[in-house]
C-alpha cells in the first residue's frame, strides 16, 4: 500500500495544523492545531463561520470591547477545532503583551477560564506566548498553575534553554 508523504511524516512526528480552516483539518487529520489571531480573522470572514463571529459578539456580553470579543472568538474557534483534532489547540495571547508578564498571565488565565466555561479541559489547551524574557517568565508561572504553554517566536538556543527551565510544554521555533 502506497503511503503519502503526509503519512510518512506522521510516522516520525506530530502533525500540527496552523489554520482556521476546518475543512483542511478534516482532510489532513492533524494531531494538534495552533491558531493565531490573523488566521482566525481570515477564517471568521468565511460565510460558513459567520455564526462564530456572531456568537463571539453576543457572548462578549455587556462589554463589547474588542479584546473580549476577540478572546471569545479565539475560544469558539478553538472549541470547534478540538472537535476535529484529537490532541490540543494552541491559543495565542495578544502579541502586544509580549513584554508584560502580568498582562500575559492575566490574559492566559482569562483564555483558560473561557475554555473551561465552555466545558473544555485546560489539558486540551496550550497558551501560545512569545519567547521574550517576559513571556518565558509568564509561562513559568502558568506552568505552576497547570496551564500548558506553547512558546513561539523562538530564535535562539538560549531562548530554548530558558523555556525548558520554565517547564513549558511545547516550543515552536
Amino acid at each position: 500500500m502506497a503511503s503519502t508523504q503526509l503519512d510518512q511524516l506522521k510516522q516520525f512526528t506530530k502533525v500540527v495544523a496552523d489554520t482556521g480552516d476546518f475543512a483542511s483539518m478534516k482532510q489532513y487529520a492533524p494531531q494538534d492545531a495552533t491558531t493565531n489571531p490573523s488566521l482566525i480573522l481570515k477564517a471568521s470572514a468565511q460565510p460558513d463561520n459567520a455564526w462564530l463571529l456572531d456568537k463571539a459578539v453576543k457572548d462578549g456580553g455587556a462589554s463589547t470591547a474588542p479584546a473580549a470579543v476577540i478572546d471569545q472568538l479565539l475560544v469558539l474557534f478553538g472549541g470547534e477545532i478540538l472537535k476535529i483534532v484529537p490532541g490540543r489547540v494552541s491559543t495565542e495571547v495578544d502579541a502586544r503583551l509580549s513584554f508584560d508578564i502580568k498582562g500575559s498571565i492575566d490574559k492566559a488565565r482569562a483564555i483558560i477560564s473561557l475554555y473551561e466555561k465552555a466545558g473544555i479541559s485546560r489539558e486540551r489547551v496550550l497558551i501560545k506566548l512569545a519567547s521574550t524574557w517576559e513571556g518565558i517568565k509568564a509561562a513559568e508561572q502558568l506552568a505552576k498553575e497547570l496551564v500548558h504553554c506553547n512558546m513561539t517566536l523562538l530564535f535562539s538556543f538560549a531562548q530554548a534553554v530558558a523555556c525548558a527551565h520554565a517547564r513549558v510544554q511545547l516550543l515552536s521555533p
